[in-house]
């Protein structure tokens, strides 16, 4: 419509006043909307540049969740063993303390093994047996740690591979088939789980007497069926201690770690573990820089310029001010729940830079170390913790307690209090009594009870930094976070602005209108004026000829 008025005037033009009138029209509806336009235009830009930079910082936030969880894994504390009959691996760094033990193993737990000749004469009397071999209808009874188990063969399940499915399907059994000669002379294979508890035993009264295995079980007389392995024991001492287990993967010889046998050792093997402090001082370095790596991210796009020097993309947002806000709060609040204490980050030496990074003090930090190695727990594991020996707490992985330390009273009965919080005991598979707070700052927090004596204790959850930032992260990052909250603001603001666009183009057309049709109007009486003149002038060029 702009152009349609420019080329009338062009036309009107060629006689009229001889101004360019289109370029003045555009310089007028530009000298009255470019200031507008200017401004949605670096509106616009800023919402984009805001927008791109809240991802950035999610990304961030992201690599830090992943960064944190890796350090979380990393364990400070190493193991050593001076032979490969025994090993040590640490489960648990919270429970974790140092080690140095000499272990001799008389001998390794073993599962009992049985084997039968599916070929014998007294069993399938073949000597091509295949999974699908029929064998006899009847009942079965297994049984293993005093428990009986019925297995029972009818049409359904009658096969070699029937009676191996049912065996399977018992808890702490396994059973194979084997060819041993090669040429489909199978055998039957049932192995039981390590320990002399889990020994076991196969015997029918009916048409399945042939899989008897005697009782105690040892091999049959007819060479039908052999104890190939015996359930054993694993026999040990611990610098000298005599120590019996049922499995040679062993948690309870040494709280938070692992310890396993692997051979019978003629000669004491000594296993050790200690807190390196390199390897905790790197952690904790790494865990700065991490921090570090999203705050200075932050600090820079929040900074207003100076000098000239451009605003950072999220300058005067409030959202970026308080994430940063938060991650300062975060790093130097006071860490309670492990011990009557409270902990800070500056107690391993963690300082705050005046540009608002960390910096770790290494000498401070392995001075503390040393002294304290459980210290780090407050950097980089949760723990629960108790001041009785009679009681053991655990709580929510998901939704823990707040950090702190309770009160657990018990006298009698199935009754105690929690942080004053009464409560009602459940019975755990020990028969053991476990009282769990359902309410108020102790909530989840379960305690239980070793013996049935009146106990008074201290129960305690530490909720370590890594563990509040990655709570903080998960709440941030999350659909209905603040970060995913602001950037749905900013992409409505587009809209409107978009909207606000709309309204400009069409002010813009509507002054260009405007200017074509008030220009027109001058210009063709301009030209009526100059025809007006020229007839006037050829009349008197007339008259004066006549004269």
């Amino acid at each position: 419509m702009a152009d349609s008025g420019n080329n009338i005037i062009s036309k009107v033009n060629q006689s009229g006043s001889g101004i360019d009138l289109s370029s003045l029209v555009t310089t007028l509806v530009e000298a009255e909307t470019s200031p507008l336009q200017s401004a949605l235009t670096k509106k616009v830009e800023a919402t984009n540049l805001s927008i791109s930079s809240f991802g950035t910082l999610s990304s961030k936030m992201s690599d830090l969740s992943t960064n944190l969880t890796t350090l979380e894994n990393t364990n400070a504390r190493t193991t050593d063993s001076s032979g490969s009959a025994v090993s040590l691996t640490v489960t648990d760094e919270t429970k974790a303390q140092d080690i140095n033990a000499n272990i001799v193993v008389s001998a390794l737990a073993k599962g009992q093994v049985v084997t039968y000749d599916l070929t014998h004469a007294n069993l399938l009397n073949s000597s091509s047996v295949t999974a699908a071999s029929a064998i006899d209808q009847g009942t079965l009874t297994f049984t293993k740690g005093g428990t009986n188990t019925t297995i029972t063969i009818n049409s359904a399940n009658n096969t070699v591979q029937g009676l191996v499915d049912a065996l399977n399907a018992i808890s702490g059994v396994q059973a194979n088939l084997v060819d041993a000669s090669g040429s489909g002379g199978l055998a039957l294979v049932i192995k039981s789980v390590t320990g002399t508890a889990n020994a076991f035993t196969m015997t029918s009264s009916d048409t399945l007497t042939e899989f008897n295995t005697g009782s105690p079980a040892a091999s049959n007389t007819s060479a039908q069926v052999t104890l190939s392995v015996a359930a054993a024991d694993a026999s040990f001492t611990v610098d000298g201690l005599a120590v019996t287990r049922s499995t040679n993967s062993l948690t309870d010889v040494f709280d938070g770690y692992q310890l396993d046998l692997n051979a019978v050792n003629s000669s004491a093997t000594n296993v050790s573990s200690a807190i390196i402090a390199t390897n905790a001082r790197d952690r904790m370095q790494s865990f700065i820089d991490n921090i570090n790596s999203v705050k200075t991210y932050l600090t820079t796009e929040t900074k207003r310029g100076l000098d000239g020097a451009p605003n950072g993309s999220l300058v005067g947002d409030i959202t970026a001010q308080a994430i940063l806000r938060e991650l300062s709060g975060l790093t130097t609040e006071p860490i309670t729940g492990y011990g009557a204490s409270s902990f800070y980050l500056a107690n391993l030496g963690v300082q705050t830079e005046r540009d608002g990074t960390l910096a770790l003090d290494k000498t401070k930090f392995d001075s503390a170390i040393a002294a304290d190695p459980s210290l780090s727990e407050i950097v980089f594991s949760s723990k629960y913790s108790t001041t009785s020996s009679n009681t053991t707490v655990t709580g929510s992985t998901n939704y823990p307690p707040k950090a702190g330390s309770y009160s657990f009273v018990y006298s009698s009965g199935n009754t105690a209090t929690i942080n004053a919080e009464t409560v009602t005991k459940i019975d755990n598979a020990n028969g053991q009594k476990v009282f769990t707070a359902a309410n108020g700052d102790a909530d989840n927090t379960s305690v239980t009870l070793l013996t049935d004596t009146a106990t008074n204790a201290t129960v305690r959850y530490g909720q370590s930094v890594i563990d509040r930032l990655q709570a903080y992260i998960t709440n941030i990052t999350s659909s209905t976070g603040s970060i995913k909250t602001r950037t749905t603001s900013l992409s409505e603001e587009l809209s409107a602005f978009a909207d606000e666009q709309t309204d400009l183009d069409a002010k813009i057309e509507s002054l260009t209108t405007d200017y074509n049709v008030k220009f027109g109007s001058m210009e063709a009486l301009v030209t009526q004026l100059n025809k007006t003149g020229e007839y006037l002038t050829s009349m008197m060029d007339a008259w004066n000829k006549k004269d």
